[in-house]
């Protein structure tokens, strides 16, 4: 009786602990202000940009899951963003075109896509004492969003209100 409890426990947990392709990573979609609010709390330097992706690179196919047994993740690639810094009063400054280094995070076995040549958001980019930009696309989303005029001044809000959360 006790063999077949043990095997019953032995499945169960097996189950849980290996993730396959047809399980969903489960998140809470994320908003401008929410996502705000983390890259503000952060220990690097982000500045909000803008603009549209400009693809230099070719990217390596990705499909969103990496088996973490036989899957390599993504791996950076170089981009070039156009566009324009966001602040407490929306878009300003001229228009300014700089290269990123675009790199796709995974939570577990589920990964983040590269931006589409000529997707046109506002983000969130870390600017490091020297070399070029980062950006991270992340599993669950967050660190862009469509290039509206209400994701804008949400988050240009945020610069002064403080209640971004």
């Amino acid at each position: 009786m006790f063999r077949l409890l043990s095997l019953a426990a032995f499945a169960v947990l097996s189950a849980l602990t290996f993730a396959t392709p047809s399980q969903a990573l489960s998140c809470l979609p994320p908003t401008p202000e929410s996502s705000f609010a983390r890259y503000h709390a952060a220990a690097e330097i982000y500045q909000v940009w803008s603009g549209r992706w400009i693809q230099i690179n070719p990217t390596p196919a990705t499909s969103g899951y990496v088996d973490p047994l036989t899957g390599t993740a993504p791996t950076p690639v170089m981009y070039r963003f156009r566009g324009r810094m966001v602040g407490p009063h929306g878009m300003f400054g001229s228009l300014r075109t700089f290269r990123v280094k675009v790199d796709p995070q995974c939570a577990g076995p589920w990964c983040a896509n590269y931006p589409s040549d000529g997707e046109k958001v506002v983000g969130f980019f870390e600017r490091p004492a020297a070399g070029v930009r980062r950006f991270e696309t992340l599993p669950c989303g967050g660190a862009s969003f469509q290039r509206t005029r209400q994701n804008i001044n949400r988050i240009a809000s945020c610069f002064t209100s403080g209640t971004c959360s």
